[in-house]
């Protein structure tokens, strides 16, 4: 591949990409009230359901930075769909539980977030394959 087509390819990932997260982040705020980013860590809260989830664990598994991921479970714990609760072996840690409105939510949400997805996806690969 020459340096102008990973150049190429790169734009077009990112096209997809961006295109695709608009789409989900409207969706999901149109249907649920969530943010694409509030979403994805209440997904992987619920997840870890079962398991103890620390702030931390959630920082290793985004891009976000752990500022930006207090803001989000923030807005998730005054929502009602996540609490958080003091770690007995780490006083510096939390962790971070959902709910059963979070429970609810994300259910419905996720079917959403798949189907959105799955179908961006595929026209996306479409569009690919015909390049």
């Amino acid at each position: 591949m020459t340096e102008t087509g990973a150049i190429d390819t790169w734009r077009e990932m990112q096209r997809v990409y961006l295109a695709t997260a608009g789409m989900l982040d409207r969706a999901l705020q149109d249907g649920f009230k969530l943010g694409l980013s509030e979403f994805e860590v209440l997904d992987l809260v619920a997840v870890a359901q079962g398991e103890d989830c620390t702030m931390r664990d959630l920082v290793d598994e985004t891009p976000m930075t752990q500022s930006a991921l207090s803001r989000v479970v923030d807005r998730l714990q005054k929502a009602g769909m996540v609490e958080r609760s003091e770690c007995t072996y780490d006083r510096r840690s939390l962790f971070v539980g959902i709910t059963a409105k979070g429970r609810e939510v994300h259910a419905e949400a996720k079917l959403a977030y798949e189907a959105l997805l799955a179908a961006q996806l595929a026209g996306a690969s479409v569009g690919a394959s015909e390049a």
